[in-house]
């Protein structure tokens, strides 16, 4: 039997979800998570706070940036980066969605805006 496009939406809404989860579950992630949360930081100021080397950090962000949680801005060499949205609200809101109907409900709702 065919799947429907429905279907399709609540496996790739759930499969962004699963990323982002699976990005927050290491310790250092969530360490910067909590120092963005003061606001907007250079890379520099994150590998002092956290006595990283630049190179783990700079991967950690790029991991970080690729699933949505934060974003980068750069002005001449240097980069800063910033929650792309509250984490602590996009968590709660996870936890509104608990049937497949519900995803597609919000969906849908979405649309029509």
């Amino acid at each position: 039997m065919p799947r429907s496009s429905s279907e399709d939406y609540v496996d790739r809404f759930l499969a962004e979800y699963a990323a982002k989860f699976q990005v927050m579950a290491d310790p250092l992630r969530l360490k910067i998570i909590i120092l963005l949360r003061e606001g907007e930081k250079c890379v520099c100021e994150l590998v002092e706070a956290l006595g990283q080397k630049q190179p783990l950090m700079s991967y950690h962000l790029k991991v970080m940036n690729e699933v949505g949680l934060i974003q980068r801005r750069t002005e001449g060499t240097w980069s800063y980066y910033s929650l792309n949205q509250d984490v602590q609200e996009w968590v709660q809101g996870c936890c509104r969605f608990l049937t497949a109907k519900d995803i597609i409900d919000e969906h849908m709702r979405g649309e029509d805006e």
